[in-house]
């Protein structure tokens, strides 16, 4: 059992009365420690994927599991606790937020739930990274 698991995933997104299918029949697990890349050309559903193993976007039909945890029953509030608490990524447009600096825009989200950065955890910035 991988750390992230798609079991014969597929999304269809509806367009008028045509159904699109951005993804047909993906299964694939990934391990901890692994590392990998998703490539296709473009509309090959590279981000659609992605969505789902972020739990932006759901699938169709098929399983997204995560550290062993099926997230296709869970409620939108258990949704959320679940990317805010387990996961992270970037996007790839940035939704930083302008006017805070690097350091405050990765801490913003650990204030926003239950984690706390202790002080002697907590940088200012001052590495010139």
């Amino acid at each position: 059992m991988g750390i992230i698991e798609l079991k014969d995933v597929h999304k269809v997104y509806p367009l008028g009365k045509v159904e699109v299918p951005a993804v047909k029949g993906v299964t694939f697990s990934i391990e901890r420690g692994d590392f990998v890349s998703i490539a296709g050309p473009s509309g090959a559903g590279k981000s659609t994927i992605l969505n789902m193993i972020g739990l932006i976007d759901t699938p169709t039909s098929g399983e997204v599991i995560i550290d062993g945890k099926p997230t296709s029953g869970l409620s939108d509030k258990e949704l959320t606790r679940f990317r805010h608490e387990v996961l992270g990524f970037v996007f790839q447009s940035f939704n930083l937020i302008p006017v805070l600096n690097v350091w405050e825009n990765i801490e913003f989200p650990l204030l926003l739930g239950k984690t706390r950065i202790k002080p002697s955890e907590k940088t200012t910035g001052s590495t010139g990274l």
